[in-house]
């Protein structure tokens, strides 16, 4: 660290909180603190900086607010990994906006179970009350940070030979498409939401944290072959719409 991060302005009208502030931006924009890199601890930078408490808890709080950092109760405050862009333009995969920007994703199936539907799935896929679905659970991570939490729901009836070792080898669409369903369609609807307790134990997250709650219905011509519920972490990705006149 060189001498003149320790120099604060005090004649300057911006506050002590807000100087620090930019200094530490500066360090995550440089990728001096790199994506997913845990930070110093406030007593750390506060003896860094010669600092306040107050002010050093300050400055963090506005750069987690505004998305550049992550805290994760018990292990500390993280480097928040980078937000993708999603345009809404076309038919898209989480994994491969990702792939776009140069980033892989890693998966784990939670659970892969056979159910009857009940009255809320049912409607949701069009199919009659007990009739057999699939449940899929699955959380998806990069750099090591899980940013969604998927649920996904599919008409036994229409690829009743779907196996959990295929939707792990090949992914869910790869796997249809093999057993004769084409993905061709989809109906979106976001909406804000706070993620509930028993999601923040799944994703390792604090309760109450911003997430974006996204159900997709998707289309093989009229039938529908999932309808799929995703927690997204509300700092991990925008949504463009584009609209044209």
């Amino acid at each position: 660290m060189t001498k003149t991060e320790f120099n604060f302005d005090r004649t300057n009208p911006l506050p002590l909180y807000y100087q620090l502030k930019e200094k530490l931006l500066k360090k995550i924009k440089n990728e001096e603190w790199k994506s997913g890199q845990k930070i110093p601890p406030e007593a750390e930078l506060c003896e860094l900086y010669k600092l306040s408490r107050i002010t050093v808890r300050k400055a963090l709080e506005e750069l987690v607010h505004n998305g550049y950092l992550t805290r994760f109760q018990g292990k500390g405050t993280f480097v928040a990994s980078a937000s993708f862009e999603q345009k809404l333009s076309k038919f898209y995969s989480f994994s491969e906006a990702l792939l776009q920007k140069g980033k892989k994703e890693s998966v784990e199936m939670l659970s892969f179970s056979v159910e009857n539907a009940d009255n809320a799935a049912a409607k949701q896929l069009s199919i009659a009350l007990n009739e057999k679905i699939f449940r899929i659970v699955r959380l998806r991570s990069v750099d090591n940070t899980i940013y969604v939490l998927e649920t996904s729901y599919i008409p036994m009836q229409l690829c009743p030979s779907l196996s959990k070792k295929a939707i792990i080898e090949k992914g869910l669409y790869n796997s249809m498409r093999k057993l004769g369903l084409n993905p061709q369609r989809i109906i979106e609807k976001f909406r804000a939401d706070a993620l509930h307790s028993h999601e923040a134990k799944q994703m390792k997250l604090k309760s109450g944290q911003p997430v974006i709650h996204l159900e997709r219905t998707t289309f093989d011509g009229s039938t529908i072959i999932e309808y799929c519920v995703s927690i997204v972490r509300g700092d991990f990705f925008t949504y463009t719409v584009e609209l044209k006149t």
